[in-house]
């Protein structure tokens, strides 16, 4: 039993330690998303997962990923057309 939680716990803690290094590589609070929608396809399918990184200047085509101002704040992935 307490090898059981011990190991639990190792996994959670590397989990935390990985998406931290993460969020101070990619410069982000988010470093990781999943397409929801069909939108983006045939470029991106629903179920991608998508590996973030900050970037400027922004420019036509880039793709961004933005939180609506909602409950629930669910991740948009848009690409740009025109600023």
């Amino acid at each position: 039993m307490i090898y059981q939680v011990l190991s639990f716990g190792v996994m959670v803690s590397t989990a935390v330690m990985i998406w931290t290094i993460l969020k101070l590589v990619s410069n982000t609070d988010s470093p990781v998303v999943v397409v929801l929608s069909g939108s983006m396809e045939p470029g991106m399918w629903r179920g991608d997962i998508l590996f973030l990184e900050k970037n400027s200047p922004l420019d036509i085509g880039d793709i961004v990923v933005y939180q609506a101002k909602q409950e629930e704040a669910i991740p948009i992935v848009h690409r740009i057309t025109s600023i």
